[in-house]
């Protein structure tokens, strides 16, 4: 069966925050720049925790990262939540990891914007995290 039309318009939402904002680094095929900006594409970190993956997006992440075997060292990628330079609320959050999961073959579930809310809510008002504080998250 189709997804519902409300999912169908999340969905579209995100791709256009993501070409709007995320395409310039991570590229349309979701297969970033090596050795500088990650893939999204067949990602671990896409396709695995969100309680990981939220973080990343309202927070940012500076120093290298591990993505399908190979390290990528962009200087930081910016945080989006409210109060950044991107000031995203939680909804748009969602709606961009909703759709990095579930393209170019991911398989994520959706996010959503209670998700991002939580996450907001445990790590308040902190910097970037780094590659080891995300693997301290369960």
């Amino acid at each position: 069966s189709a997804p519902p039309a409300d999912a169908v318009a999340v969905i579209n939402q995100g791709r256009q925050f993501f070409s709007e904002a995320c395409a310039a680094c991570h590229q349309t095929t979701g297969e970033g720049v090596a050795p500088i900006y990650p893939p999204l594409a067949g990602s671990d970190w896409v396709n695995g925790s969100t309680n990981r993956l939220i973080p990343v997006v309202l927070y940012g992440l500076k120093g290298p990262v591990s993505v399908r075997g190979s390290v990528y060292s962009a200087v930081a990628m910016p945080a989006f939540r409210k109060g950044s330079a991107f000031d995203w609320t939680d909804e748009k959050v969602a709606a961009v990891l909703s759709y990095i999961r579930q393209e170019w073959g991911n398989r994520g579930g959706s996010v959503g914007p209670d998700e991002v809310r939580r996450v907001r809510g445990k790590f308040g008002e902190r910097g970037e995290f780094t590659e080891a504080d995300l693997l301290e998250i369960k």
